[in-house]
């Protein structure tokens, strides 16, 4: 803030007035300078607005940081972007400034200019600052706010939050253990169910291989009217490099070959050296007027030849 003082002589009763006029620089008192090159300021609950003078060199970086969990609320706005260059981290907060020259303009030229810079962050805190062009030898370098009583508050939400996901944890692993059980004993009267209305296995020897795999199956079985089909199969790998499997399938032959939806399947492994053997099994839910006697099961490599290996068995 200026202020125009003028010089008035009065003579004789009358004032007469000098042409000359003095100018003087009225600060305002509510800015803070701070001189060090690092300095650590701590921020308290009930402060509002921060004002702040700081003095910033041409070809240096003036960093400001933050405590963890602080963030802005908003962009920093500039008085004068001809000025200033602002760039921000996050996660912790940093707010980088740069201070800038006119084209064509000495650098000595530009001491003493200056810009303000305004941004509000997430605990409620406005901050100004007036930031001021000056030699290096008069910039600060680093503004560093640390503020303890946020900083504690944090530790509180992150205990409440961690003691909640513990507490989430063990009611999911609670409900998961009832589902399994729950599982278990549907499955447990689904089976004592079937097997009261129909059940029916037969007993065979089938084999087919491919490529020096071979895939073998010896026993299906029916459990229920509208019930489970089930079937056992076994890979065995006679080739010199590994047999990686990618699905098995199985196919209806009532009415020509139709593959089965909902079809799930169960191996050991998927993949198996040489001279090793992988047991494995199929089972799927059919209706009784679905009901085939001729089914084939159906396995894919998943790499190498993408060989296919199918395996008729009935009833």
């Amino acid at each position: 803030m200026m202020k125009k003082l003028f010089f008035l002589l009065m003579v004789f009763g009358h004032f007469t007035v000098f042409p000359q006029e003095v100018t003087v620089e009225v600060k305002d008192p509510r800015f803070t300078p701070i001189t060090e090159k690092v300095s650590v300021i701590t921020l308290k609950n009930s402060d509002t607005v921060i004002y702040r003078t700081v003095n910033i060199a041409i070809g240096e970086v003036l960093v400001i940081e933050f405590p963890q969990n602080i963030s802005l609320t908003e962009n920093p706005t500039v008085g004068d972007a001809g000025l200033l260059r602002i760039e921000a981290d996050s996660d912790p907060l940093r707010l980088r400034v740069w201070g800038l020259m006119f084209p064509d303009t000495p650098e000595s030229s530009m001491y003493g200019l200056n810009s303000n810079m305004q941004f509000k962050i997430n605990s409620g805190q406005t901050f100004i600052f007036n930031l001021v062009l000056q030699p290096a030898t008069n910039a600060s370098n680093r503004i560093i706010f640390s503020y303890p009583e946020w900083e504690e508050a944090q530790k509180d939400v992150n205990r409440m939050i961690e003691e909640h996901r513990r507490n989430l944890e063990a009611e999911h692993e609670k409900r998961m253990k009832n589902i399994e059980r729950d599982s278990e004993r549907l499955m447990i009267n689904f089976m004592a169910r079937s097997f009261s209305e129909f059940f029916q296995c037969n007993n065979y020897s089938a084999r087919t291989q491919q490529d020096l795999i071979f895939l073998r199956s010896d026993r299906i079985c029916k459990i229920g009217k509208d019930g489970i089909v089930t079937m056992n199969f076994s890979i065995k790998n006679r080739y010199r490099q590994r047999f990686h499997i990618e699905a098995v399938k199985v196919y209806s032959m009532k009415g020509g070959k139709v593959e089965i939806e909902g079809a799930e399947f169960h191996l050991d492994k998927y993949s198996m050296q040489f001279d090793e053997i992988v047991n494995g099994a199929i089972a799927f839910r059919i209706k009784d007027e679905d009901y085939s006697t001729e089914y084939i099961i159906e396995v894919i490599e998943s790499a190498g030849k993408k060989r296919k290996l199918e395996l008729k068995v009935s009833f």
